[in-house]
């Protein structure tokens, strides 16, 4: 099992990334998207060293080869990042179901383009669909907003 999570202080200003496997954060800050998260599987290490072309058959064998996941025998550590989050800001936590069959500017164009995120987070689900959808696929969309005011 995969795990992407995060967790809002109270204040409002950071979050926690908390990070196991092959599902994703990111954000959307002023028109650019940013992939938070790093995928723990050998696929991601081969590319980052250069160890094979990204769509070559070992690249692809590669992706499913898990580094570290919720429920490994050696009870690997997460990543856990402390993220600023800031007013306008706009967060996708998802599966590979949706990162793989969605390149960048789709996800990028996905995510400006509506306010609610809940519809959104659908839109998402059914153009990974339209684009094959080879694997499961999990999206959740949230938006920074400003605190409300502390009651008088």
């Amino acid at each position: 099992c995969t795990l992407t999570a995060l967790v809002v202080q109270p204040d409002g200003d950071q979050g926690w990334l908390v990070q196991l496997g092959d599902s994703r954060a990111y954000r959307l800050r002023d028109g650019l998207l940013e992939l938070v998260t790093v995928d723990h599987t050998m696929a991601w290490l081969g590319l980052l060293h250069g160890w094979w072309p990204p769509d070559s058959p070992e690249a692809a064998r590669a992706r499913y080869q898990l580094l570290r996941y919720v429920g490994h025998p050696d009870r690997p550590e997460p990543d856990l990042l402390a993220v600023p989050l800031r007013r306008g800001d706009t967060w996708l936590l998802c599966t590979d179901g949706v990162s793989d069959q969605l390149g960048y500017h789709r996800l990028r164009d996905l995510l400006a383009a509506r306010r609610d995120p809940a519809r959104t987070a659908e839109a998402l689900l059914a153009a990974s669909l339209d684009e094959g959808g080879e694997d499961n696929a999990t999206a959740v969309v949230l938006r920074v907003h400003p605190a409300l005011p502390a009651p008088r």
